[in-house]
């Protein structure tokens, strides 16, 4: 599995899985800019946005599959963020959650919960640091 940055070759190949009312949020510019696309060879599996917060912190937004999403797939796609991050410039990463499924999921890869979301009412937000 890999991650790599969207461009518009990307896009043009994966823009109709974003066409579903679900998506309405998803806008390409922001995409391009901050957008990585998870795949296994040929076959996209996912995207998600890598959102600036500072110069040492960015936030993951919007992680969408493509596929099936299986508690399998999520471990391992996860485990390919986490390891993105950790040769990244950041050194702090945040997540918003607003299941216990991704609670879950975020503790087992030592995300840690900062309390509610002040961006976001009644979800969590929860942060992952590089040790850098």
């Amino acid at each position: 599995m890999e991650i790599v940055k969207i461009d518009d070759a990307h896009w043009n190949r994966i823009a109709i899985k974003y066409n579903h009312p679900a998506n309405e949020g998803f806008e390409r510019d922001k995409l391009l800019e901050h957008g990585f696309l998870i795949r296994e060879g040929d076959v996209s599996i996912g995207s998600y946005l890598l959102v600036p917060v500072d110069d040492y912190c960015a936030k993951l937004k919007q992680l969408t599959l493509f596929l099936q999403a299986t508690p399998e797939l999520l471990l391992v796609i996860f485990h390919t963020i986490i390891a993105q991050m950790d040769e990244s410039d950041w050194k702090t990463i945040r997540v918003t959650s607003h299941t216990e499924q991704l609670d879950a999921l975020l503790e087992h890869f030592d995300f840690k919960c900062q309390g509610s979301d002040t961006e976001q009412a009644g979800q969590r937000l929860w942060e992952y640091s590089t040790g850098r």
